[in-house]
Protein backbone atom coordinates (compact mmCIF):
# COMPACT_ATOMS: atom_id res chain seq x y z
CA UNK A 1 0.00 0.00 0.00
CA UNK A 2 1.39 3.53 -1.22
CA UNK A 3 1.01 6.41 0.09
CA UNK A 4 -2.20 8.29 0.30
CA UNK A 5 -3.62 11.06 -1.97
CA UNK A 6 -6.17 14.10 -1.21
CA UNK A 7 -8.76 11.46 -2.40
CA UNK A 8 -8.17 8.87 -0.12
CA UNK A 9 -6.54 6.61 -2.50
CA UNK A 10 -3.44 4.73 -2.37
CA UNK A 11 -0.57 6.56 -4.88
CA UNK A 12 1.46 3.53 -5.86
CA UNK A 13 4.88 4.15 -8.24
CA UNK A 14 4.98 4.54 -11.31
CA UNK A 15 4.91 1.74 -13.91
CA UNK A 16 8.50 2.02 -15.55
CA UNK A 17 8.39 1.26 -18.86
CA UNK A 18 12.07 0.05 -20.02
CA UNK A 19 12.28 1.33 -23.92
CA UNK A 20 15.73 2.71 -23.61
CA UNK A 21 16.65 4.22 -27.13
CA UNK A 22 13.93 1.57 -28.59
CA UNK A 23 12.14 3.61 -31.62
CA UNK A 24 8.11 2.70 -30.61
CA UNK A 25 5.70 1.89 -34.20
CA UNK A 26 3.87 4.76 -34.97
CA UNK A 27 0.80 2.84 -34.52
CA UNK A 28 0.87 3.70 -30.48
CA UNK A 29 0.55 7.34 -31.24
CA UNK A 30 -2.30 8.79 -30.62
CA UNK A 31 -2.76 10.19 -34.19
CA UNK A 32 -1.77 8.89 -37.24
CA UNK A 33 2.76 9.71 -37.21
CA UNK A 34 4.98 10.45 -40.16
CA UNK A 35 7.89 9.10 -38.28
CA UNK A 36 9.15 7.02 -35.64
CA UNK A 37 9.55 8.03 -31.94
CA UNK A 38 11.96 7.19 -29.52
CA UNK A 39 11.12 6.69 -25.73
CA UNK A 40 14.15 6.69 -23.54
CA UNK A 41 13.43 5.67 -19.60
CA UNK A 42 16.21 7.64 -17.96
CA UNK A 43 17.39 9.19 -14.42
CA UNK A 44 18.22 12.53 -13.97
CA UNK A 45 20.56 14.25 -11.42
CA UNK A 46 19.78 16.80 -8.77
CA UNK A 47 22.40 17.84 -6.93
CA UNK A 48 21.73 16.81 -2.91
CA UNK A 49 19.18 14.29 -4.15
CA UNK A 50 18.36 11.22 -5.24
CA UNK A 51 18.22 10.95 -9.29
CA UNK A 52 14.79 11.46 -10.68
CA UNK A 53 13.01 9.12 -12.80
CA UNK A 54 12.05 10.66 -15.71
CA UNK A 55 10.71 9.70 -19.87
CA UNK A 56 12.50 11.14 -22.52
CA UNK A 57 10.77 11.61 -25.71
CA UNK A 58 11.82 12.74 -29.29
CA UNK A 59 12.07 12.07 -32.87
CA UNK A 60 13.83 9.85 -33.90
CA UNK A 61 15.88 11.81 -36.57
CA UNK A 62 16.02 14.85 -34.50
CA UNK A 63 18.37 17.18 -35.70
CA UNK A 64 20.78 19.12 -33.61
CA UNK A 65 19.08 22.10 -32.08
CA UNK A 66 16.17 21.72 -34.05
CA UNK A 67 13.50 20.57 -31.88
CA UNK A 68 11.35 22.35 -29.29
CA UNK A 69 12.02 21.33 -25.69
CA UNK A 70 8.84 20.50 -23.72
CA UNK A 71 9.04 19.74 -19.58
CA UNK A 72 5.20 18.06 -18.44
CA UNK A 73 4.66 18.01 -14.58
CA UNK A 74 2.81 16.06 -13.95
CA UNK A 75 -1.11 15.80 -11.84
CA UNK A 76 -1.69 14.13 -8.27
CA UNK A 77 -4.95 12.07 -9.20
CA UNK A 78 -7.08 9.04 -9.87
CA UNK A 79 -5.87 8.26 -13.32
CA UNK A 80 -2.37 8.71 -14.61
CA UNK A 81 -1.14 10.18 -11.13
CA UNK A 82 2.44 10.25 -12.48
CA UNK A 83 4.81 11.03 -15.08
CA UNK A 84 2.38 8.68 -17.64
CA UNK A 85 0.01 11.06 -17.71
CA UNK A 86 1.30 13.61 -20.43
CA UNK A 87 2.95 10.80 -22.46
CA UNK A 88 0.74 10.18 -24.59
CA UNK A 89 0.73 13.61 -25.98
CA UNK A 90 4.56 13.87 -25.88
CA UNK A 91 4.74 10.92 -28.52
CA UNK A 92 2.14 12.90 -30.50
CA UNK A 93 4.14 16.29 -30.48
CA UNK A 94 6.88 14.65 -31.06
CA UNK A 95 5.94 13.78 -34.19
CA UNK A 96 5.66 17.55 -34.96
CA UNK A 97 9.36 18.07 -34.13
CA UNK A 98 9.49 18.23 -29.92
CA UNK A 99 11.66 16.56 -27.66
CA UNK A 100 10.01 16.30 -24.05
CA UNK A 101 10.83 15.47 -20.71
CA UNK A 102 8.39 13.89 -18.18
CA UNK A 103 9.93 13.25 -15.06
CA UNK A 104 8.14 11.49 -11.86
CA UNK A 105 7.35 14.04 -8.63
CA UNK A 106 8.14 13.34 -5.13
CA UNK A 107 6.62 15.70 -3.18
CA UNK A 108 3.61 15.53 -2.54
CA UNK A 109 3.28 12.38 -4.59
CA UNK A 110 5.32 10.20 -2.21
CA UNK A 111 5.26 11.64 1.78
CA UNK A 112 2.48 13.66 2.98
CA UNK A 113 2.53 16.98 4.54
CA UNK A 114 2.99 16.83 8.02
CA UNK A 115 2.16 20.52 9.18
CA UNK A 116 5.13 22.80 9.55
CA UNK A 117 8.81 23.92 8.30
CA UNK A 118 9.48 20.62 6.61
CA UNK A 119 6.50 20.79 4.02
CA UNK A 120 8.20 24.22 3.05
CA UNK A 121 11.67 22.41 2.43
CA UNK A 122 9.68 19.71 0.67
CA UNK A 123 7.82 22.08 -1.67
CA UNK A 124 12.04 23.40 -2.40
CA UNK A 125 13.03 19.87 -2.71
CA UNK A 126 10.40 19.14 -5.15
CA UNK A 127 10.89 22.42 -6.79
CA UNK A 128 14.77 22.13 -7.24
CA UNK A 129 14.14 18.71 -8.94
CA UNK A 130 11.69 19.85 -11.21
CA UNK A 131 14.46 22.82 -11.88
CA UNK A 132 16.67 19.87 -12.56
CA UNK A 133 14.77 18.23 -15.09
CA UNK A 134 14.32 21.66 -16.93
CA UNK A 135 17.84 21.69 -17.35
CA UNK A 136 18.36 18.80 -18.01
CA UNK A 137 16.09 19.16 -20.98
CA UNK A 138 17.36 22.61 -22.39
CA UNK A 139 21.11 20.09 -22.20
CA UNK A 140 20.44 18.06 -25.24
CA UNK A 141 21.94 19.05 -28.16
CA UNK A 142 17.80 18.11 -30.26
CA UNK A 143 16.34 21.58 -28.41
CA UNK A 144 16.48 24.67 -29.50
CA UNK A 145 16.98 26.80 -26.05
CA UNK A 146 14.52 29.65 -28.17
CA UNK A 147 11.79 27.27 -27.93
CA UNK A 148 11.43 25.44 -24.20
CA UNK A 149 7.75 25.38 -22.76
CA UNK A 150 6.35 24.08 -19.72
CA UNK A 151 2.80 22.11 -19.02
CA UNK A 152 1.56 21.59 -15.84
CA UNK A 153 -1.67 20.01 -14.31
CA UNK A 154 -2.69 20.41 -10.93
CA UNK A 155 0.83 20.49 -8.47
CA UNK A 156 2.51 19.79 -11.67
CA UNK A 157 1.52 23.33 -12.88
CA UNK A 158 2.16 24.86 -9.55
CA UNK A 159 5.80 23.73 -9.77
CA UNK A 160 6.17 24.78 -13.14
CA UNK A 161 5.03 28.70 -12.46
CA UNK A 162 8.31 28.68 -9.90
CA UNK A 163 10.38 27.55 -12.74
CA UNK A 164 9.04 29.68 -15.58
CA UNK A 165 9.54 32.54 -13.06
CA UNK A 166 13.15 31.99 -13.02
CA UNK A 167 14.31 31.56 -16.51
CA UNK A 168 13.64 34.26 -18.91
CA UNK A 169 14.23 31.25 -21.65
CA UNK A 170 10.98 29.93 -20.84
CA UNK A 171 9.01 30.78 -24.24
CA UNK A 172 5.14 29.44 -22.85
CA UNK A 173 3.12 28.07 -20.10
CA UNK A 174 0.65 25.72 -19.92
CA UNK A 175 -0.97 25.82 -16.35
CA UNK A 176 -3.75 23.08 -15.97
CA UNK A 177 -6.01 23.81 -12.85
CA UNK A 178 -3.60 25.11 -10.61
CA UNK A 179 -4.08 25.93 -6.77
CA UNK A 180 -2.92 29.89 -5.97
CA UNK A 181 -1.54 29.04 -2.84
CA UNK A 182 0.66 25.49 -1.20
CA UNK A 183 -0.85 25.64 2.36
CA UNK A 184 -4.58 25.83 0.95
CA UNK A 185 -4.66 21.90 -0.26
CA UNK A 186 -2.32 20.77 2.26
CA UNK A 187 -4.06 22.19 4.97
CA UNK A 188 -7.51 20.98 3.35
CA UNK A 189 -6.80 17.50 2.34
CA UNK A 190 -3.92 16.52 4.69
CA UNK A 191 -3.73 18.48 7.67
CA UNK A 192 -7.64 19.49 8.40
CA UNK A 193 -6.62 22.59 9.41
CA UNK A 194 -9.93 24.71 10.86
CA UNK A 195 -9.58 28.49 9.34
CA UNK A 196 -7.71 30.33 11.72
CA UNK A 197 -4.61 31.14 13.10
CA UNK A 198 -2.89 27.93 13.01
CA UNK A 199 -4.07 27.60 9.62
CA UNK A 200 -2.77 31.47 8.49
CA UNK A 201 0.15 30.79 10.14
CA UNK A 202 0.86 27.36 8.06
CA UNK A 203 0.42 29.59 4.86
CA UNK A 204 2.40 32.03 5.97
CA UNK A 205 5.15 30.10 5.81
CA UNK A 206 5.11 29.01 2.13
CA UNK A 207 5.54 33.03 1.12
CA UNK A 208 7.23 33.79 -1.61
CA UNK A 209 6.63 30.37 -2.87
CA UNK A 210 2.75 30.42 -4.36
CA UNK A 211 2.65 29.83 -7.34
CA UNK A 212 0.20 32.86 -8.20
CA UNK A 213 2.42 35.48 -7.25
CA UNK A 214 4.74 33.91 -10.26
CA UNK A 215 2.65 34.57 -13.42
CA UNK A 216 3.28 37.49 -14.44
CA UNK A 217 6.32 37.76 -16.68
CA UNK A 218 5.04 35.44 -19.78
CA UNK A 219 1.69 37.27 -20.75
CA UNK A 220 -0.10 36.25 -23.71
CA UNK A 221 2.35 32.98 -23.71
CA UNK A 222 0.67 31.29 -20.83
CA UNK A 223 -2.28 29.29 -21.30
CA UNK A 224 -4.50 28.84 -18.60
CA UNK A 225 -7.03 26.06 -18.25
CA UNK A 226 -9.76 25.86 -15.54
CA UNK A 227 -12.42 23.55 -15.34
CA UNK A 228 -16.13 24.73 -14.63
CA UNK A 229 -17.14 21.63 -11.97
CA UNK A 230 -13.85 21.56 -9.88
CA UNK A 231 -14.23 20.61 -7.41
CA UNK A 232 -10.78 21.28 -6.00
CA UNK A 233 -10.40 24.85 -7.60
CA UNK A 234 -13.15 27.54 -7.05
CA UNK A 235 -13.60 30.62 -8.54
CA UNK A 236 -11.56 32.36 -6.25
CA UNK A 237 -8.66 31.23 -7.26
CA UNK A 238 -8.95 31.27 -10.98
CA UNK A 239 -10.22 35.32 -10.20
CA UNK A 240 -6.65 35.28 -7.91
CA UNK A 241 -5.06 34.26 -11.19
CA UNK A 242 -6.97 36.60 -13.55
CA UNK A 243 -5.71 39.63 -11.43
CA UNK A 244 -1.78 38.19 -11.31
CA UNK A 245 -1.45 37.30 -14.74
CA UNK A 246 -4.28 39.64 -16.56
CA UNK A 247 -2.63 39.03 -20.18
CA UNK A 248 -2.84 35.22 -19.87
CA UNK A 249 -4.63 33.37 -22.54
CA UNK A 250 -7.58 31.62 -20.41
CA UNK A 251 -10.19 28.90 -21.56
CA UNK A 252 -12.97 27.53 -18.77
CA UNK A 253 -14.23 24.16 -19.44
CA UNK A 254 -17.72 24.50 -18.11
CA UNK A 255 -18.98 21.07 -17.83
CA UNK A 256 -15.25 19.59 -17.29
CA UNK A 257 -14.38 18.72 -13.22
CA UNK A 258 -10.49 18.38 -11.57
CA UNK A 259 -9.16 15.94 -14.55
CA UNK A 260 -10.53 17.43 -17.75
CA UNK A 261 -11.46 16.25 -21.07
CA UNK A 262 -9.73 15.46 -24.34
CA UNK A 263 -10.83 19.19 -25.51
CA UNK A 264 -8.29 20.21 -22.89
CA UNK A 265 -5.66 18.18 -24.42
CA UNK A 266 -6.52 19.45 -27.75
CA UNK A 267 -6.44 23.31 -26.94
CA UNK A 268 -2.99 22.62 -25.10
CA UNK A 269 -1.56 21.22 -27.85
CA UNK A 270 -2.69 23.71 -30.61
CA UNK A 271 -1.17 26.63 -27.91
CA UNK A 272 1.91 24.83 -28.23
CA UNK A 273 1.88 23.82 -32.29
CA UNK A 274 1.79 27.63 -32.30
CA UNK A 275 3.90 29.09 -29.57
CA UNK A 276 7.27 26.97 -30.76
CA UNK A 277 5.96 26.44 -34.17
CA UNK A 278 5.75 23.13 -34.01
CA UNK A 279 4.11 20.82 -36.86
Amino acid sequence: MGNRSRWGLAVTAPVTIAVAATPIAAAVAPREASQRVIVEDVRIPVPGQDPVAAWVVRPAKAAAGAAAGLLWLHWLGEIHGDRSEFLAEAIDLADDGAVSVLPQGRFPWVGDPVGDARDVAAVEAQRDASRASLEWLKSRRWVDQERVAIVGHDYGAMYGALLADEDASIAAMVMAAPDATWGNWFATFWLRLDEGNVRSAYAAMFEGLDPVDHVDLLGSHLLLQWAGDDFFIPAEVRDAYAVAAPDAQTILYEHDDHEFTTQAQIDRDAFLRTELGLG
